[in-house]
């Protein structure tokens, strides 16, 4: 059975929040913290830049192209407000409450976005055109998949394999 574009949505949305939960956690490790705060970065990027690519082509080819418009312009507003906060996040100090409250505001963003783009993006182009729809699910892997793999993790990769031979 094919994976609808929603559920994919929903999965990113939710991956990005327990990552976002990771950060915040007080029990967690520096390492911890770096790896989830890579997972975030890629994968916000990832889903911003794939779910861009993929909506507008596919809203060109709705009959009602027009008024999906702005909807889509506003995710992608949404998306640069996310990255924006990201930005603001890796510029902060380490556990300071500076960093907690950019945390919690990247994480309210996210939260609020994915609640909003699956409530009313995905159901006005289900709505204007059940066959666009049906095939955003397929160009949507696709195109996140090949953001990821043009996209480098930010922290050094520790192999205990390669360190024990040096």
């Amino acid at each position: 059975m094919a994976m609808d574009f929603l559920t994919l949505l929903r999965r990113d949305h939710h991956d990005l929040q327990r990552g976002l939960d990771e950060l915040l956690d007080p029990s967690v490790t520096i390492v911890e913290i770096r790896s989830a705060l890579d997972g975030v970065r890629l994968g916000l990027t990832a889903h911003a830049e794939a779910e861009d690519i993929v909506l507008y082509r596919a809203i060109r080819r709705c009959r009602r192209a027009r008024e999906l418009e702005a909807l889509i312009g506003e995710a992608r507003a949404g998306h640069l407000s996310q990255e924006g906060a990201l930005s603001a996040l890796l510029t902060a100090p380490l556990g300071t409450a500076t960093w907690r409250d950019r945390a919690l505001h990247l994480r309210s963003l996210v939260g609020e976005h994915a609640e909003w783009e699956e409530g009313h993006v995905l159901p006005a182009i289900r709505d204007a055109d059940g066959e666009v729809y049906a095939q955003l699910a397929g160009a949507f892997a696709t195109e996140r998949l090949r953001q990821l793999a043009m996209l480098q993790p930010s922290a050094p990769i520790y192999v205990p394999e390669l360190a024990q031979a040096s």
